[in-house]
């Protein structure tokens, strides 16, 4: 199909909230709650590059609904809660309220992410854990919270927050700090806090989380990016953070998103990955694919399709 020509005028669509229990699915003894919190419709040429001289496949599985709407990209913005038999892990902490950004969908933002928790059955202070997939803008700003004085303080003051080292150290460098000129210094209220209250843990990147969750290399979309992968009771999800964040990146792996630090390197993982699940009968998981964004990857004639799983 042709390029899709939508109006520019900015959308979003809170999804947090709502009343009764959360939803959930199960990765063997792993129970898992998407924490959602925003939807957001990006003009697709703002996310892929390729669209400049590129067109999508006329008729593609991505050009229409729940990837598609109005010529515009869906993208569902949510972390994951995992609860083990003894542990409470929080995959991300998505975009935060009340922080100044340089504008967009997480500027100053008041969303109903943690009234969630008690949805799930649990408060802030159960969590035991928030594990980053990397350091961008909409990854880490729940991590912290307003102390009513004008500073940042740990959200859940009882877990320890563990990023990668190497992407600790390309943030918190001159080229990290040069790339959040866009969104504006999020580390500053977001993960620095956390440093400072002596609650980050600099990990490796195969790190063991628990007995059932650990962590995957996969540098590219940003220098110290992983992935988790759950295996409990014979079953086993990957979720794959900022690997993928739409539809036509399963038919065309070597798309990168505009904003990928290396994008050689994410293409490279992101085909890794497909390559890994497709046909497995392993469920991937990523953070921005529509809800419930957990699905099957199938091969298809060109690249992979995607099956999501039943509400």
């Amino acid at each position: 199909m042709t390029n899709p020509q939508p109006d520019t005028t900015p959308r979003w669509q809170d999804t947090g909230g709502g009343d009764g229990p959360l939803w959930s699915f199960s990765v063997g003894d792993v129970e898992v709650f998407p924490i959602r919190e925003v939807d957001y419709f990006p003009l697709p040429t703002d996310f892929f590059p390729q669209l400049a001289t590129e067109s999508w496949t006329d008729g593609a599985f991505y050009t229409a609904e729940p990837w598609t709407r109005d010529g515009r990209i869906v993208l569902n913005q949510e972390a994951h809660l995992l609860k083990t038999r003894d542990r409470l892990i929080l995959v991300d902490a998505g975009g935060g309220n009340g922080k100044p950004r340089n504008g967009g969908v997480f500027d100053r933002a008041d969303r109903p992410f943690l009234e969630q928790f008690a949805r799930a059955g649990v408060s802030v202070d159960d969590i035991d854990t928030v594990v980053f997939t990397h350091l961008h803008v909409d990854h880490v700003g729940f991590a912290t919270s307003s102390d009513g004085a004008g500073g940042w303080v740990p959200t859940f003051p009882n877990a320890r927050y563990l990023v990668v080292r190497e992407e600790y150290d390309w943030w918190t460098g001159p080229e990290g700090a040069a790339a959040m000129a866009r969104t504006g210094d999020y580390l500053a209220d977001s993960i620095l806090p956390l440093r400072d209250a002596g609650v980050l843990d600099l990990i490796p990147a195969d790190h063991v989380i628990s007995p059932e969750i650990h962590l995957v290399p996969a540098f590219g979309h940003t220098p110290g990016n992983v992935y988790l992968v759950v295996e409990s009771a014979g079953r086993r999800a990957l979720f794959a953070g900022d690997m993928l964040h739409h539809g036509v990146q399963l038919e065309r792996p070597e798309w990168s998103i505009r904003y990928c630090v290396v994008p050689g390197d994410s293409a490279d993982q992101r085909r890794r990955l497909l390559e890994r699940v497709a046909g497995s009968g392993d469920l991937l998981v990523p953070t921005h694919f529509p809800f419930p964004a957990a699905g099957y990857v199938h091969r298809a004639e060109r690249g992979f399709t995607y099956t999501f799983i039943d509400l």
